[in-house]
């Protein structure tokens, strides 16, 4: 591989003045396309830049395979488990399921959490469970996710096997068979899906017709060349065996140009049935697949592909989908760099756009609302305070003080009154204005980085434990391979007033980052009536999201 590579290289170097870097013909590079950043990261000190698989590399059609999925399990469940034929007739529903969310197996809902483990929202099957029965589940201890009761839904191929359990809690509900305990019901399911991943029967269907199950990326190829093609070496670590990783890579290659077609030309070294998070720590059993162009092995550990790499720590990216599996054992076992793929980045963006009305509106509310409550606060005290005075200087007071001084209460609580009738049909507005907001996401869970006006788990998680995060590995196309990825600065809820809007660094790279100038003029002029504070209470506390159903 070696004059061939080097070939490859140079030319990728002699050829990169000529390339437009994001944002200099003039023209943003779209936002579900760009690199977010929240740990600095100066691509030029990587070295090796490395990619799990599924989710990763390889998108998958989400509804297609979660309709396999359904039909494969459920058909165990009935076969194996003895669960009755009309479980078949359960219908998919897209959309039900997202990431972030945490399943209670014992009582059978699923809930959604904000950065404080607080649960906004959670379902019995598929129905809401009304806020007073949420608080007195759940808000009276701190859930323990050490206990075995919570799962949390932290990969996509998890969104089925969620769904399947609220629905399968839903059909029995209406056969008028509810449970105290649904936590066998849960290991059957979970079971019942691991045997269509460990016994071949999902990936087999794939294999058959991967055009419908994996999505194509026309520019995931010349992505990873061009991170090659910088010097950086190219590697997999996947959980996936190795006849299908083989599979799926060579998919994924099966277009590009001739000397790229083979991913072995690619990657330097490819790790498969690695069993991730296990990896990062004790290993499996190594077994060498092949040595050539590539290096292609199954099982090992961290500590042989680091040996093989001669890169450690800092100098490496690790690419992955997998907050637990990929991102945080990663993290906190080897000191790489990290970012996670979030897929559905590009819907949550189009959905703020299409929603950026209701949002506008809402704002305009919120920012009505808070003076209507200023105010009448600020009345009510002056009656409580008319009132005292009058009562401790009665003796003193003559006639035409004591008509004042009813006159001015009077005229304050017709004030009163009108603030309340407004402030009223303020509330329904806004409480219509959110629950079209977060129909616009998820008729179920709203927005998926955020609930009840905080950040969601998932959003925190990514905050916490990814340094930088995109929708698809691919974007790295649109960025300069030694590129200066730069976080945000936030302010602290008491650095707000020090700050105006412009000494804060919003631009999430030098590299066509995103800052506040990028908003378009007419966009900006229908914010102008906001002070700085409103917008920065927006920006860094969305407190938008409400309870979307019922």
């Amino acid at each position: 591989m070696g004059k061939k590579n080097i070939d490859a290289r140079l030319k990728s170097l002699l050829n990169a003045r000529y390339e437009k870097r994001a944002g200099e013909d003039g023209k943003q590079l779209y936002l579900e396309n760009r690199v977010f950043t929240n740990r600095t990261i100066k691509m030029s000190r990587i070295k090796a830049v490395g990619f799990d698989m599924d989710y990763t590399l390889a998108e998958y059609q989400q509804e297609a395979l979660d309709l396999l999925t359904l039909r494969l399990a459920v058909k165990i469940l009935v076969e194996r488990n003895g669960y009755p034929e009309e479980i078949a007739k359960i219908p998919y529903q897209e959309g039900f399921a997202i990431r972030g969310l945490v399943i209670d197996t014992k009582l059978g809902n699923v809930l959604k959490m904000d950065k404080f483990k607080y649960v906004s929202l959670a379902y019995h099957g598929l129905k809401p469970l009304d806020s007073d029965s949420r608080a007195r589940i759940y808000n009276a201890t701190r859930i323990d996710f050490h206990s075995g009761r919570y799962r949390s839904v932290d990969t996509l191929f998890e969104l089925l096997e969620t769904y399947l359990f609220a629905a399968m809690i839903d059909f029995f509900i209406k056969r008028k068979e509810e449970r105290d305990d649904y936590t066998s019901l849960y290991k059957d399911i979970r079971s019942a899906i691991d045997t269509c991943h460990s016994d071949g029967s999902l990936k087999k269907e794939i294999m058959a017709n991967p055009d419908l199950y994996i999505k194509s990326d026309a520019i995931l190829i010349p992505s990873l060349h061009k991170l090659s093609g910088a010097g950086k070496r190219l590697f997999v670590v996947t959980n996936s065996e190795p006849e299908y990783t083989d599979f799926v890579l060579s998919y994924l290659f099966r277009n590009a140009a001739p000397f790229f077609r083979n991913w072995r030309n690619c990657f330097e070294i490819v790790g498969c049935a690695a069993r991730k998070p296990t990896f990062f720590r004790d290993g499996q059993p190594l077994e060498i697949i092949e040595e050539g162009e590539a290096l292609f092995f199954s099982g090992g550990n961290l500590d042989f592909l680091e040996e093989k790499l001669r890169v450690k720590g800092d100098q490496v990216l690790y690419v992955g989908d997998h907050i637990y599996g990929d991102i945080l054992k990663s993290k906190h076992s080897t000191h790489w760099r990290t970012c996670i793929i979030v897929p559905e980045l590009e819907f949550q963006i189009r959905a703020e756009e299409k929603a950026h009305e209701f949002l506008k509106s809402l704002l305009k509310n919120e920012t009505r609302r808070k003076q209507l409550v200023m105010e009448l606060n600020w009345r009510r005290s002056q009656v409580v305070d008319l009132h005292q005075f009058k009562d401790s200087e009665c003796d003193e007071l003559e006639r035409a003080h004591l008509e004042k001084i009813d006159a001015e209460i009077e005229a304050l609580n017709r004030e009163v009154e009108t603030h309340n009738r407004e402030l009223s049909t303020l509330l329904d507005q806004s409480r219509q204005l959110r629950r079209k907001i977060s129909n616009a996401f998820n008729p179920y869970w709203g927005r998926l980085f955020k609930t009840g006006g905080q950040l969601s788990a998932f959003a925190e998680q990514i905050r916490d434990y990814a340094c930088i995060y995109t929708s698809a590995a691919s974007n790295f196309n649109f960025y300069s391979s030694n590129v200066f990825l730069e976080s945000m600065v936030t302010p602290m809820p008491h650095e707000k007033n020090l700050y105006s809007l412009g000494d804060l660094n919003f631009d999430a790279s030098m590299d066509g980052g995103h800052n506040p100038s990028e908003i378009p003029l007419n966009e900006r002029e229908d914010l102008s009536s906001f002070d700085e504070e409103d917008l920065l209470d927006y920006v860094n506390n969305d407190t938008l999201d409400g309870v979307v159903k019922g």
